[in-house]
């Protein structure tokens, strides 16, 4: 736990270090034409035929694009046409004289129009300044924010099963052992770090500890649902399998619960979503606490001896 804790704590300043250095950032271009920038700021001058995606940085579109406009953790400037959606997440949408969108605006912040920009669909601000929520916006953030943290954490599951590869074998072998008390104590962990969030709220460093911890307790989760799917075909299956499957399973069942809940049913839809991950991270948090408490054990024992 201590080196996963150490490898998060320096990919977090790398990050935040990161972020202010223009151009030695991560760049991807698909065959699809789409233009995906991490930690760098992305400036489109020529046409684009695919999707402009920038995360922790700022897009600034002066060319056509033919697709949509993200930007996560930063600023969307937009003065030209977008045939698709800008979605800014976290940060500020400005849509300039120039600007054509063919689609829906949605900004988890704020959203600046000038008098000469056209947006086909409809506006949507969430947490920012004439906050207003429509129904199909909502569905699309719901369904950005549930792609972003299964890469979140596929990309922490696979660094764990690496790096911590002697301590999640211990957490194997006792996996399908005692499944209540690995619940209880994870219920009562996760009622302890929603409460230690809520006091702590006003600061920065608290909500992005709670999600780091809410991605860690989600791998071991995810082993043990991929373990159950997993021995219906056999009883011998790796450590890494068992982990995707568990975690497709899970995001699979999130999106069957987003597609076919109606819309118009926020609250049903908040419940049931929040049940299913309120178990996922409880059940993970329980298999974590087990393991640290039986570990602990093991080291006593072995200084009596």
């Amino acid at each position: 736990m201590k080196k996963l804790a150490a490898l998060l704590a320096i990919f977090i300043l790398l990050a935040v270090w990161a972020v202010p250095v223009r151009g030695e950032g991560i760049y991807v271009s698909s065959e699809s034409g789409d233009k995906i920038k991490i930690f760098e700021d992305a400036e489109v001058t020529a046409p684009v035929r695919g999707n402009v995606i920038v995360v922790l940085g700022d897009a600034r579109v002066e060319s056509r694009v033919e697709g949509h406009v993200v930007t996560v953790f930063g600023d969307a400037e937009i003065d030209s046409e977008v045939t698709g959606q800008v979605v800014s997440l976290f940060g500020k949408a400005t849509l300039e004289d120039g600007a054509r969108i063919n689609g829906d605006v949605i900004s988890v912040g704020s959203v600046e129009k000038h008098p000469g920009a056209v947006v086909g669909g409809q506006e949507v601000r969430i947490l920012g300044e004439s906050m207003n929520l429509d129904i199909d916006a909502l569905f699309y953030l719901r369904l950005v924010i549930l792609v972003l943290f299964m890469l979140a954490v596929l990309l922490t599951g696979l660094l764990s099963l690496l790096i911590s590869r002697t301590r999640y074998r211990m957490i194997s072998k006792n996996l399908e052992k005692n499944p209540v008390r690995k619940l209880v104590l994870g219920i009562l962990s996760f009622i302890g770090a929603t409460s230690l969030l809520a006091i702590l709220l006003l600061t920065l460093i608290a909500p992005l500890l709670y999600i780091i911890l809410l991605i860690i307790s989600t791998v071991p989760a995810c082993i043990y649902l991929g373990r159950m799917i997993l021995k219906a075909f056999s009883r011998k299956n790796g450590i890494f399998i068992e982990f995707i499957t568990g975690l497709i399973t899970a995001t699979l069942v999130k999106l069957v619960v987003l597609l076919i809940i109606p819309q118009q049913n926020l609250l049903l839809a908040a419940i049931v979503t929040g049940l299913i991950n309120f178990l996922i991270y409880s059940f993970g948090m329980g298999i974590l606490m087990e393991q640290h408490y039986l570990q602990g054990n093991k080291t006593n024992a072995q200084k009596e001896t």
